[in-house]
């Protein structure tokens, strides 16, 4: 991805697959865990869930141009503005299905934040 070239599904599936395995491990040791990355797709969710009902996504979503401008001003990030097209067009969102929710990410980081974890019902 740093030089400019979208991963493939083979280059996902051993690294979903990690994160899966930490996952268990995690709750195995009885610790909850966040892990963030980028599930575009319902296929690569489904690794992700695995076989328990210990997962919940956590979809951040926003408007193009919104995300572009924030991609062009973070420092020291190893994907390129040049990909958000092609993270757009993999892109599936959410189904109804599925153990999670959307958010808006218009606001600040710390509005996001607390959105978030009031949605979750923790505490910060």
């Amino acid at each position: 991805m740093a030089s400019g070239t979208p991963l493939t599904d083979e280059d996902r599936w051993p690294w979903l697959a990690s994160i899966r395995s930490w996952l268990d491990e995690q709750s195995a040791a009885g610790r909850k865990a966040v892990v963030t990355c980028s599930a575009l797709k319902r296929v690569y969710r489904e690794v992700l869930e695995g076989e328990n009902d210990d997962v919940t996504f956590v979809h951040l979503g926003g408007a193009r141009g919104l995300i572009a401008d924030r991609m062009a001003h973070r420092k020291g990030h190893f994907m390129p503005t040049s990909l958000l097209d092609s993270q757009f067009e993999t892109l599936e969102p959410l189904g109804e299905d599925e153990p999670g929710f959307s958010v808006d990410i218009s606001g600040t980081p710390d509005q996001i934040t607390d959105g978030i974890i009031d949605r979750l019902e923790l505490t910060a």
